[in-house]
């Protein structure tokens, strides 16, 4: 299972904390910290969301 950060679209979140109000995940690579992340099957989707994301930035 890959979980991917929903603003950046990387796999460079890791566990922050935890408890009874559920997980909380912070992006190595940007300023996303949160409870919402995508999980995946498909080691690849990473790299599908990040050319996406630029495409969409005009990168």
């Amino acid at each position: 299972m890959v979980l991917i950060c929903p603003q950046c679209g990387k796999a460079a979140l890791y566990l922050e904390t935890g408890g009874v109000m559920g997980d909380i995940y912070r992006c190595k690579n940007c300023t996303y910290i949160g409870n919402f992340v995508i999980e995946s099957d498909d080691p690849d989707l990473s790299n599908e969301l990040e050319e996406g994301r630029r495409a969409e930035l005009g990168r």
